[in-house]
């Protein structure tokens, strides 16, 4: 990734974390121009005006009543040449199996220190996924192997329903055909042995995936 070409977006629902990290960021004085978003339409605006620019997108994973994990996924849509760095005070293994399935560029916890950043940036520059020594030390610590039942797209959907959206509007949001949608939902509640949509969130959210 040419830095000196690249465009540094914070997004972080609170907006004093945004605008403190874009402030921290900028102190690297590597990027082309930072910018800091709290409002997701902001954040896919800029997107699709840009469509073309190299963007470093640091992105927060507990957002206002959700997670960040379907809006990875879009912002790649909208921008295929973005970075995504994941910054997150995740502790549950099972979460970070998650976010990694995301496939991000780089996933930071809150409690890194600046020199973490630096060495982010260093690790995505040598074409390599890079993960915090904290994050790794959650999934050293796990004594079995994380099993997440679902697809990456089965987990996208399941943030729309957790947010209550209905059959259209999910396949609204991701670009599909309900009967797809209804496909994948009949295919989730197999994989989770559950019988309704109700049953499958409570599965879901017993196993932190929503």
């Amino acid at each position: 990734m040419e830095r000196t070409n690249t465009t540094a977006i914070v997004f972080d629902d609170h907006r004093l974390f945004a605008d403190s990290f874009s402030a921290l960021i900028e102190r690297l004085e590597i990027f082309h121009a930072v910018h800091a978003f709290n409002e997701e339409r902001e954040l896919t605006q800029f997107l699709i005006k840009h469509s073309q620019l190299p963007i470093c997108l640091f992105l927060d994973y507990y957002l206002k009543n959700k997670n960040a994990l379907p809006l990875i996924n879009e912002v790649k849509r909208l921008n295929r040449k973005v970075t995504v760095i994941v910054i997150s005070s995740v502790v549950n293994p099972t979460t970070v199996a998650n976010i990694m399935a995301y496939n991000p560029k780089g996933l930071i916890s809150k409690s890194s220190g600046f020199d973490t950043i630096l060495e982010c940036l260093a690790t995505i520059d040598r074409g390599e996924q890079y993960v915090c020594p904290v994050i790794s030390k959650i999934l050293e610590d796990l004594n079995q192997t994380i099993e997440i039942p679902f697809t990456v797209r089965e987990l996208e959907i399941l943030q729309y329903f957790a947010q209550g959206l209905s059959i259209a509007q999910t396949a609204d949001q991701t670009h599909l055909s309900k009967h797809t949608i209804v496909a994948h939902r009949r295919k989730m509640m197999a994989k989770a042995h559950v019988n309704s949509i109700t049953e499958l969130l409570a599965y879901a959210r017993t196993q932190e995936l929503i």
